[in-house]
């Protein structure tokens, strides 16, 4: 099953960021033919096998404390090749994430719109040490102050109703 690795040199750089002020700002994602084959991925990778494309990240939205779900597209000029590898490159150009896996099911990019809707993982980072900017999804933001509105809505409501049974002593 593919997988998705954090590097070493993505675990040095955020733990290095933390508590610094600092930041790793993961900006691009990149994919890449693996040089024609599938393999499984390494921490110590410092690059794809084969990059072919690369855009800037399009959308992204936490998913959990350690995961966030990222966005790009991939345009239907992009170079025709078989996706077996993709990459997560911080704005230093450095690769945080590498996604590839013996058994990968490779799909073709070129004359359609390629989508990458991914979600990174860092478990190899302490919990609670990373920080998204972020959503910066409109949907998402839009869910996720519609989900609170509703939440309010409701708290309003049964604070409302425990006042009126209150006054008409209904218990």
């Amino acid at each position: 099953m593919p997988t998705t690795l954090l590097t070493d040199i993505a675990e040095a750089k955020l733990t290095a960021a933390a508590g610094s002020g600092t930041q790793v700002a993961i900006t691009h994602i990149a994919l890449g033919d693996g040089n024609g084959g599938n393999y499984g991925p390494g921490f110590g990778q410092t690059s794809l096998q084969r990059e072919l494309a690369r855009q800037p990240i399009e959308t992204r939205h936490m998913v959990g404390n350690n995961a966030w779900r990222v966005k790009a597209e991939f345009d239907p000029e992009t170079p025709s090749f078989f996706v077996r590898e993709m990459g997560f490159f911080d704005a230093d150009g450095d690769l945080i994430a590498i996604w590839a896996g013996n058994d990968v099911v490779a799909r073709q990019t070129g004359a359609i719109t390629y989508l990458v809707d991914h979600v990174l993982s860092f478990t190899r980072v302490q919990a609670g040490l990373l920080i998204v900017n972020a959503p910066d999804d409109a949907l998402f933001d839009l869910a996720v102050n519609t989900g609170n509105a509703l939440a309010n809505l409701q708290l309003e409501q049964l604070r409302q109703g425990d006042e009126i049974r209150a006054r008409h002593g209904i218990y």
